[in-house]
């Protein structure tokens, strides 16, 4: 794999500021969902709005297809998650919808999550293949701190404030 820095895909665009980009209006991140799927990346939509830290793990394992023997902790989560690795696609997309319904019950359990995934993301880079995390809030000024080294930032036609509004 060869560097471009003429890539304008949305992967690079988003890659380029952290695995984990925040979407507000689902309208904007099921554009994004679909440029994914027609450029051959594996998508798992999730909406978390119904899920809690206690059923966190079963919701994984269900809607991710982890095997029976996840742990269900997020030592587990992180070994499954690596385990997604499939170069039969471009990379594999994770959305979360609703993610600060979650984010309300337990803020720093949502960041260490991002911060799994973002970590995972890096280590998939080194061999070329991508983890992109899409998380979408009904909150339009939801903020999370640094995961994986970086802060995540809301999508290109989000970025300013005024445009979630």
């Amino acid at each position: 794999m060869s560097f471009n820095k003429n890539n304008t895909g949305l992967d690079y665009q988003i890659l380029k500021n952290g695995a984990v980009c925040m979407y507000y209006k689902n309208a904007i991140l099921d554009k994004d969902v679909l440029w994914f799927t027609d450029n051959r990346f594996e998508v798992y939509d999730m909406d978390v709005r119904n899920w809690k830290p206690k059923n966190l793990h079963q919701n994984l394992k269900k809607h991710l297809n982890f095997p029976d023997y996840y742990g269900e902790n997020l030592n587990a989560f992180e070994d499954c998650l690596e385990d997604m690795y499939n170069t039969s696609y471009q990379g594999l997309i994770l959305v979360f919808r609703c993610f600060d319904y979650l984010a309300e019950f337990d803020k720093k359990l949502c960041e260490v999550l991002l911060d799994i995934m973002a970590k995972t993301s890096r280590e998939w880079l080194l061999t070329g293949q991508k983890l992109i995390v899409l998380i979408q809030s009904t909150d339009p000024n939801i903020y999370f701190k640094e995961v994986g080294g970086n802060a995540p930032k809301w999508n290109a036609e989000e970025w300013f404030d005024d445009t979630r509004k």
